[in-house]
């Protein structure tokens, strides 16, 4: 039985992953701020799953997680990291508590559960970690910066915690796609085919469908991946500006 940890678990990415990785041999533990959409999710699911609400902005509510996941006697193999909030504003417009907030879930969030994943007790050896980061730490668009700078420091935890991990052969990548078929800002997750036309400009391959930043989740989670830790990979559908 291999055991998957995934935030932001209640949509988007996160629960296609869920639903993709979900199967007999695997147990899903979801995760997210919102119960009641993780039990959707739980529902949509093969496999054996876990619910557990988790205020990712909350330190405690995250050791809490783990410490549950010990209690159930549960290891790791992998922890999936696809919580994210972004707000598009230039800084003149950036309010200073949206700017914190998304500093707390997309940058300390992440460094937590990885701070907590690390230990014995919680993963096994050989595990592996992916975040979700985002093309929008090298596009260096107008509007972009907050939410460019969380996904460049994520990118940096990765680089530096690959190092430190060494030792358990814990593995840590991220996945940067460009623009998805799923708008965080956005609760329908829906492109217009305006914004789609406008979008293809820029990014001449096309939106990203989600399935593709999955299956290369899947990738590095397994074992054809093994040799690769460190790593900050680019889906950029040929993404311009």
């Amino acid at each position: 039985m291999k055991y998957y940890l995934i935030t932001g678990a209640s949509s988007g990415i996160g629960r296609e992953m869920a639903k993709s990785l979900s199967d007999s041999d695997t147990m899903i533990i979801l995760v997210a701020r919102r119960q009641e959409k993780l039990l959707e999710v739980q529902k949509e699911l093969k496999g054996k799953s876990m619910v557990i609400p988790c205020d990712l902005t909350k330190t405690d509510e995250i050791e809490s997680v783990f410490h549950t996941l010990q209690e159930e006697g549960i290891r790791l193999d992998g922890l999936i990291y696809c919580a994210g909030i972004a707000f598009i504003k230039t800084l003149k417009l950036m309010e200073r508590d949206d700017l914190e907030n998304m500093f707390r879930v997309n940058v300390f969030g992440f460094y937590e559960m990885c701070r907590h994943f690390q230990n014995v007790k919680a993963s096994n050896k050989g595990a592996a970690i992916v975040g979700i980061s985002s093309y929008a730490a090298t596009m260096k668009e107008p509007g972009m910066s907050a939410y460019a700078m969380t996904k460049e420091a994520m990118n940096t935890q990765v680089q530096i915690l690959a190092k430190e991990f060494l030792k358990r052969r814990i593995r840590i990548n991220a996945v940067m796609p460009a623009n998805v078929m799923s708008k965080m800002c956005d609760d329908n997750n829906d492109w217009t085919e305006e914004e789609i036309a406008e979008l293809t400009r820029k990014q001449p391959l096309g939106v990203i469908p989600i399935a593709n930043v999955i299956n290369t989740v899947q990738f590095l989670l397994s074992e054809d991946a093994k040799y690769i830790t460190g790593e900050c990979i680019g889906i950029s559908a040929g993404y311009h500006g």
